[in-house]
Parts: C-alpha cells; structure tokens; sequence
C-alpha cells in the first residue's frame, strides 16, 4: 500500500494532528483504538480521534492521528509534508 501523504494545514501544525482524509480512513485502525507508530527510529503509541463537525451539511466526522507528542522529531509547520506509510505491526512516520 502507498503511504497516506499529507500537506500540513496551519491547523495541523496548531494542534499537533495529521487531518486524515475519508478516502483514506480504511488505511488506518479506527478511532480510539491504540497503534505504535515509529519516528525517527523512535517507537511511540498513539490514536486516531474522530471529531464530529458541521463545517459543511450533513453532519460528518473528521479523523485526526494524534502526533503532538512526536511531532518534534519531524518538520512539522505550514506546508511541510508527511507520510505515514503502514508496516508489519507499526506505522512509519516521517517526512516527504
């Protein structure tokens, strides 16, 4: 499977999240369920968090995977691109 590729949005790099697209939902364990990702060689758990949203009709939900408390390993600011590309029980994050 191709990595999910993302640029970042100023509100990614706000709240320290990756905006998971719907299309790409299937790619990823689902919400609230805890996966390892690696980082820079380093090993971290993390989630998927759905967030219920009205920015649009109907009602929806957005997926964010939670990285504030890797994203300093990673150039994570405005415009600045990453991958996170599923392995053999681990998520590989990184830059692109």
């Amino acid at each position: 499977m191709k990595p999910y590729r993302r640029k970042l949005s100023g509100e990614d790099a706000d709240t320290g999240s990756i905006l998971i697209l719907k299309s790409s939902w299937r790619a990823f364990p689902p919400p609230m369920q805890e996966f390892a990702v690696e980082v820079a060689g380093r090993r971290f758990a993390t989630r998927i968090v759905a967030e219920d949203c009205a920015c649009v009709p109907p009602p929806h939900q957005h997926y964010h995977l939670e990285a504030g408390h890797f994203r300093h390993l990673l150039q994570f600011s405005r415009g600045a691109i990453v991958e996170v590309e599923p392995g053999d029980g681990v998520y590989s994050v990184r830059n692109g």
